[in-house]
């Protein structure tokens, strides 16, 4: 963390994380501060866009999407258009979670879900590798997930 920011930050933002809906005098209890003390970091930690904002988890197998996948993507230049924009134009398709424009062998990794392997490989084969600019993919199913950051 920047050195603006000190422990009590870190322990406010760790418990939010836990639990974005947890009271500012619970959080306030727990760290023995004054209820304002923390309500007054809380507020300086999203003015300062270190908190970007309050957030649902979502049970995914309880949506019926229990099926994630990460598909890497080639991108082929010569298209008439960036990498950035094929990227926003995936990231824009039903069930893609994630878009990263990465480094090495691959160009562009997505992280998707969808209610089924088939559902999945639909996606890849009708959608991503249908738009102007994508050369290949490579998908790779997820078998359990055993920390997944929010």
């Amino acid at each position: 963390m920047p050195t603006d920011f000190d422990e009590l930050d870190k322990k406010i933002i760790d418990t939010l994380k836990r639990d974005a809906r947890t009271p500012v005098a619970q959080i306030a209890k727990s760290l023995s501060v004054p209820r304002t003390t923390v309500q007054e970091r809380i507020n300086r930690l999203c003015e300062k866009g270190v908190i970007k904002s309050f957030t649902v988890v979502t049970d995914y197998e309880k949506l019926g999407r229990s099926a994630t996948a990460f598909v890497l993507v080639s991108f082929m230049p010569g298209m008439e258009r960036s990498q950035r924009e094929v990227a926003v134009e995936i990231a824009a398709l039903e069930n893609v979670q994630e878009v990263y424009l990465i480094s090495g062998d691959w160009d562009i990794l997505v992280k998707v879900r969808a209610g089924s392997i088939s559902e999945i490989g639909r996606l890849v084969i009708d959608k991503i590798r249908e738009i102007k600019g994508v050369s290949k993919t490579l998908t790779c199913a997820v078998f359990d997930t055993v920390k997944e950051e929010v």
